[in-house]
């Protein structure tokens, strides 16, 4: 079964008529963006939909939230995105590949029965921040066949090797980490999702060195300066790569602030510097995508990024 040849569980033009509501699964999000970018988005279209924080790690508790019938869809955040995977009926290959959902929504199949289908749109979240930057797309279009970067092992760190080696076309993927174990972690389940391109951990500034030098880099680490050896270390082992080579990178880490120390050295050293704001809207955007039923042209996108810009722009001056 593909999640092509499924339906909606009503028409769309049905579903938009009604009152529902969307939910944010995760823990300690109230600093969350999404519901921000969501909500303007249903308003613009005129929707009666509300998406909402569900912050909790109790999946059971979230499960009868996301199948009440006033729901069709949700989206999954930190940390549960590994652990709701096997609870959905159908993982579509990109998620597998990534190892994590960060989406819900419903289909039915050919008997009419309910199904709930686990994807990640923070994958397109990566590649469209970079696809759709024109400088950024310029070192795409120059680099394909070349390795990736990927600074920190955590929970973002999937979704950025997936994109950089299936969309950006990266040959190979760095992973700089202070944590060998995380790394392997990643990496074994990943594979096992069949996700096909090579993984290296790189963890020393001397092993940084001897390697190609990427021109595509994501950073998935809070904006913390590092204090412990290990964490130093990662750091000067990054600190090679950035100032080795120019290019493009997109820095995830956009709370409480949008310019982070590593926004501004990789800017500092002439590299195309991508906020992860446009990482939080692309992924968004596909999300509606789903649950609307609306292509991207038919979105109001421009409007929504708009007021999103203009809501962090505030928080900034208080």
């Amino acid at each position: 079964m593909t999640t092509t040849t499924l339906q909606p569980t009503e028409p769309f033009e049905e579903l938009r008529k009604k009152e529902l509501v969307f939910h944010l699964f995760g823990k300690n999000i109230s600093h969350s963006k999404s519901p921000v970018l969501q909500n303007e988005m249903f308003r613009i279209m005129g929707l009666n939909w509300t998406y909402q924080t569900f912050d909790s790690t109790d999946i059971s508790e979230f499960e009868t939230a996301l199948k009440a019938e006033n729901c069709i869809g949700s989206a999954v955040t930190m940390p549960n995105k590994i652990a709701f995977l096997d609870r959905v009926d159908l993982v579509d290959a990109q998620a597998r590949g990534v190892g994590s959902i960060n989406t819900v929504y419903t289909r039915k199949d050919g008997n009419g029965k309910t199904l709930y289908i686990g994807t990640n749109t923070d994958t397109v979240g990566v590649y469209n921040s970079f696809l759709k930057n024109p400088e950024a797309k310029k070192v795409v279009d120059e680099n394909r066949g070349k390795p990736g970067l990927v600074y920190g092992g955590g929970g973002a760190c999937r979704s950025a090797v997936y994109a950089l080696y299936a969309f950006l076309g990266c040959s190979m993927i760095y992973i700089v980490n202070r944590d060998e174990e995380e790394v392997r972690a990643v990496s074994e389940s990943m594979h096992k999702g069949g996700f096909k391109g090579e993984i290296i951990h790189v963890s020393t500034p001397e092993q940084a060195e001897a390697l190609a030098k990427p021109s595509m880099a994501v950073l998935t680490v809070p904006d913390f300066a590092p204090t412990t050896e290990s964490e130093l270390q990662a750091r000067a082992t990054l600190d090679v790569f950035l100032h080795a080579k120019q290019g493009a990178v997109l820095e995830m880490c956009y709370h409480p602030r949008i310019y982070t120390t590593l926004y501004k050295d990789f800017q500092a050293e002439g590299w195309n510097v991508i906020s992860g704001v446009e990482a939080m809207i692309y992924q968004g955007i596909a999300q509606q995508q789903l649950w609307t039923g609306y292509s991207l042209d038919e979105l109001p996108v421009k409007q929504a990024i708009d007021f999103l810009y203009k809501c962090l722009e505030a928080e900034s001056k208080e």
